[in-house]
């Protein structure tokens, strides 16, 4: 085991794990999230709200782009290869506890925004309750993290399903994804949103579709999965250690871990698509958030799991190229027709998250400095880091996005403890 799997596995997933766990359950016990979010299904509630930012819906499907994808495909299909059908019950778990967090974080989004503008997100609020250094210090992560879970994260899967499928040099899918990239994000939220907001609900249908579809095929054999999901939910380490044990076991490193990984919660960062919507309600955009989780994870993120399960091809092992692992469950549905499929929509996914990273990125970039030099710096940097993301080690580059994601969320979440009396 070289140092990065080392920090990952013993240091960053136990700390993740905790702090979202901790958070989540305090958050849940005192806002309880889920008993208003029916309010959500009001007409007026994804309307725009003035002429400034987006609406509340176009703030979801950023934001959505921006966790649902890879996330629920790869990640989902790494956390099952991992950690066995138990990560599933652990993914799930995290989603529910990360509602309320998630919910926290678009309030505050909302409620703490510069004066007069459309704009925002963790950078803002962490150092309105914390102080302008640890707003700094979340900020700096936060751009660390968009090379790593924007980048990294997204190239690998999009170029690992192009080789899978179609045998197309990883690089080469790395240079069009940055020049894509480079043209959607210098239009800015606007552009981003459009592209978003068109494109995202047709290919979750999609991808919902061909899911539901594969699972009908053995629609006898649910019960005897879900009904592994839980008994090895719950292994040897976990009753032999307790809670301690349960933190470094593979199920629910796997899980906690991939969960967050795919809705965000706990992380704050997608804070920056929810601090841009028109909503001046604080508490209707945070039930946005928790329809953000529960649609991202639960269904879609649950979704893929089932597929995965159903077909029997996690069992490769610990195998963290979960692009293949996806498309060869998704083919062994639909034949090699499922992988033409599987590989466009891991493809768009992939895009859709790398242009709202880049979006986080810069308004992070923006928060530390005036400077509109820094942002084209930034720009350029990050569409170029799309190449070398395209060939690099996948083990290598999950590592990274759980020390990531474990110091965002250590920051977010000691805010948040600390905000509490603000968030209603």
């Amino acid at each position: 085991m070289n140092i990065l799997d080392f920090i990952s596995e013993y240091i960053a997933s136990p700390a993740l794990t905790a702090a979202v766990t901790c958070c989540g359950v305090f958050f849940t016990a005192r806002l309880k999230p889920f008993e208003k979010i029916r309010s959500l299904f009001r007409r007026k509630t994804f309307e725009k709200n003035g002429k400034d930012g987006i609406s509340p819906l176009s703030s979801l499907s950023v934001a959505l782009a921006g966790t649902l994808g890879v996330g629920n495909i790869s990640g989902v299909a790494v956390a099952v290869s991992v950690g066995g059908a138990g990560a599933v019950f652990w993914m799930f778990l995290s989603a529910v506890l990360g509602a309320a967090l998630k919910y926290c974080e678009a309030y505050l989004s909302v409620k703490i925004r510069p004066a007069g503008k459309k704009t925002g997100g963790a950078p803002y609020y962490i150092g309105r309750i914390c102080g302008g250094g640890a707003g700094r210090a979340y900020a700096v992560i936060c751009i660390a993290a968009s090379f790593v879970s924007g980048s990294l994260i997204q190239m690998n899967a999009a170029a690992s399903s192009f080789s899978f499928t179609y045998s197309v040099p990883g690089a080469a899918v790395g240079a069009v994804f940055a020049a894509a990239c480079a043209f959607t994000v210098i239009g800015g939220i606007k552009r981003v949103s459009a592209f978003t907001s068109a494109a995202m609900p047709v290919f979750c249908a999609i991808f919902a579709a061909l899911s539901v579809i594969a699972i009908s095929m053995k629609l006898n054999e649910v019960p005897a999965v879900v009904s592994r999901i839980f008994t090895e939910a719950f292994g040897f380490s976990q009753a032999l250690g307790g809670f301690s044990g349960a933190l470094v076991s593979a199920a629910v490193r796997a899980g906690m871990t991939k969960g967050v990984f795919s809705h965000e919660a706990g992380c704050g960062t997608s804070s920056f698509s929810h601090a841009a919507s028109s909503a001046s309600s604080p508490a209707l955009q945070g039930l946005v958030g928790v329809a953000e989780v529960l649609a991202d994870t639960v269904f879609f993120g649950g979704l893929t799991a089932l597929v995965i399960l159903l077909s029997h091809q996690e069992d490769g092992g610990r195998c963290h190229d979960g692009a293949a692992v996806a498309i060869r469950a998704y083919s062994y549905f639909f034949g090699g027709s499922a992988g033409y499929i599987l590989t466009f929509l891991t493809v768009f996914f992939a895009y859709a998250t790398v242009i709202c990273w880049a979006y986080y990125g810069c308004l992070c970039v923006r928060y530390l400095t005036a400077s509109e030099k820094a942002v084209t710096v930034y720009i350029i940097l990050y569409c170029a880091s799309l190449i070398p993301g395209s060939v690099v080690s996948s083990a290598a580059v999950w590592a990274l996005s759980d020390i990531c994601c474990a110091a965002t969320a250590l920051i977010n979440c000691a805010c948040l403890i600390k905000g509490r009396k603000l968030i209603k």
